[in-house]
């Protein structure tokens, strides 16, 4: 078996911009159809043009499919801040994403106020200026911090997941029972999943779709399922595939993983994570030049299990 993750972060470490993604998807195609898969490049969205697009990979027949299995292959922008999941800690979580907002917006309140003083500048001139600097500052801030330049190393996010779909695509060869979708736009906000899905309404209700979104650093597999899919017939034989693997299944609203499963009625997140006794269960690193651990013993772990889930259907 191909080492998958190994030659995605060897040859495709970053794929952000338009000739990355394109040159991926390329690459994608060929060894999905030289295993014996249908494949193609979905352009989904207002735009047909890949550079406005949301640009799909799908492999095999998501239509005829018992289980479809997803993951983003689009890799972030580089954030000063890491994206820190912590998917059973609702606490901590809302402290990670609203303490540095509340910063920001207290550091550009000041500073803007102390603009307008030191200017002697009152009325609407004076309203003007304290606007102007609260806004360039406030933004200038959230762009330095959360949307740098193409983050140079992603093996867990989500060069891990892209792995584990295209290892279990090569395990489960042709098995019509499955199917496969790279998503585009992820990291803009789910975006080429959501175009999916409004593209093909007539599957987007019971398409039992498994997406793997940071699954290569961490012991721990955390699932985050819908109620909806929860309650659907082959969702016995999943959990218990992934609980084979030691992962801990939780319903959507209990456990919260922010990924593309989210656009889909019978949507299922798998991730992987460290723990700690202060955190409980965390993904660290991404979304920064740290995220270079991901391990290929989860990839096959995963896969396998996944493939032996599919094989019961």
């Amino acid at each position: 078996m191909k080492d998958w993750l190994k030659e995605l972060n060897e040859r495709f470490e970053v794929r952000n911009s338009p000739r990355q993604k394109e040159a991926f998807r390329a690459y994608a195609l060929e060894e999905a159809k030289s295993i014996g898969w249908p494949a193609r490049t979905e352009a989904c969205g207002e735009s047909a043009d890949p550079a406005k697009a949301h640009m799909n990979v799908v492999i095999g027949d998501p239509a005829r499919a018992r289980a479809v299995f997803t993951a983003h292959y689009d890799t972030p922008r580089r954030a000063l801040i890491p994206n820190l999941m912590l998917p059973l800690n609702p606490v901590l979580r809302y402290l990670v994403i609203f303490v540095p907002m509340f910063a920001m917006l207290a550091l550009s309140v000041w500073a803007a106020r102390a603009v307008q003083v030191l200017s002697g500048l009152e009325g609407t001139a004076g309203r003007f200026l304290y606007l102007a600097v609260y806004a360039a500052l406030y933004f200038g801030l959230f762009l330095l911090l959360y949307r740098g330049k193409a983050n140079l190393h992603n093996a867990n996010d989500n060069t891990s997941g892209t792995a584990c779909v295209l290892a279990l695509a090569e395990k489960l060869k042709g098995d019509e029972r499955a199917a496969f979708i790279l998503f585009d736009n992820e990291e803009k906000g789910k975006k080429g999943s959501k175009a999916w899905a409004k593209a093909h309404t007539e599957l987007k209700s019971g398409l039992l779709l498994v997406n793997l979104d940071c699954v290569g650093n961490g012991e721990n597999f955390i699932v985050s399922a819908s109620l909806k899919a929860m309650e659907d017939g082959r969702f016995e034989a999943l959990a218990g595939a992934l609980e084979g693997l030691g992962a801990k299944v939780y319903n959507a609203r209990r456990a919260s993983m922010n990924s593309d499963q989210k656009n889909f009625d019978l949507g299922v997140g798998v991730c992987a994570c460290l723990h700690s006794r202060f955190a409980g269960y965390y993904t660290p690193r991404i979304h920064t030049g740290r995220d270079t651990v991901a391990n290929a013993e989860n990839i096959a772990r995963l896969s396998d299990a996944l493939a032996g889930f599919v094989q019961e259907l």
